[in-house]
């Protein structure tokens, strides 16, 4: 009987152990995931969730703005859309202050900028770029009737406006350093629509802009704005990422560069950009 009632003993132990170990296997996938979910690459995360998070400042016509109905539309919105269906992913928009996207994107806010973003000195020094995508340039818009600015060496005694984190103030910047723009003289906005309804109020006298953006509020208001002929600063536009996404980076590229070959940006150049085709070509 003592050796019956032993018996029973051990299997109540062993099954309790067995159930410990059982309670503490649950627990340790849980850990286990973290590390492993922190080891993985931004890319398979992206695969597993089967998202790609964006940053965007949605006014910055006719990269990406939202259209009278609220919907957000535009060159890079186009070309996300055809990314989805290469990647087999969907892309979630995120509206950002643009004066911080590189700190925002940095502090993972977001996977990746798409908004027209410029490849400048300054931002490669914090975050990586794709290949080019959109060949464009820095110029100026002024009021259609003011024929006193046509370069840089017109700007002296002029107030001039530009959207503060852009590649028009990073332009703007330059010519601060080189003394053809006063420092008081320069006028920052956070978009560039508040930049532009003081220009058609007379409060500045140009506004320094992406030529795509600059094309597209002449074509918005006729015979209000005009762009100046001879552009500031040569610019390409790339999709901004975080330095240690190599293989993001590579998966971006491979899909730009067979949408650029195949002409599938081209016509979404000719569409947003009033026919011109505007797409960088790889070298």
């Amino acid at each position: 009987m003592r050796s019956i009632k032993y018996l029973w003993l051990v299997v109540l132990v062993l099954g309790l152990a067995l159930l410990a170990a059982g309670c503490g296997g649950e627990d340790k996938p849980d850990g286990q995931a973290a590390n492993e979910n922190a080891e993985k690459t931004t890319w398979e995360i992206i695969q597993e969730k089967g998202v790609m998070t964006v940053g965007l400042d949605d006014t910055f016509r006719p990269m990406g703005f939202r259209d009278e109905n609220g919907n957000l539309v535009g060159f890079d919105i186009d070309m996300g859309k055809e990314l989805e269906k290469r990647l087999g992913i969907k892309l979630e928009w995120i509206p950002t202050d643009w004066s911080g996207v590189t700190g925002a994107l940095n502090s993972k806010k977001f996977d990746v900028v798409i908004n027209g973003m410029s490849i400048t000195e300054e931002r490669k020094k914090v975050i990586d770029f794709t290949i080019p995508y959109v060949n464009a340039s820095i110029g100026m818009v002024v009021k259609n009737d003011n024929d006193d600015i046509k370069t840089a060496e017109d700007l002296k005694d002029k107030i001039v406006a530009t959207q503060a984190g852009s590649s028009g103030h990073e332009a703007c910047k330059s010519l601060i350093e080189e003394g053809k723009i006063k420092e008081s003289s320069l006028k920052l906005y956070n978009q560039y629509p508040e930049a532009f309804q003081d220009l058609s109020l007379g409060r500045v006298d140009v506004v320094v802009v992406d030529i795509t953006t600059a094309y597209d509020y002449v074509a918005k208001k006729p015979g209000t704005y005009k762009v100046v002929e001879e552009p500031l600063v040569k610019d390409l536009y790339a999709i901004g990422l975080r330095k240690e996404d190599k293989e993001l980076k590579e998966v971006l590229n491979k899909t730009l560069k067979e949408m650029i070959e195949d002409g599938t940006l081209t016509e979404i150049s000719k569409k947003w950009f009033d026919g011109k085709d505007m797409i960088a070509k790889p070298e």
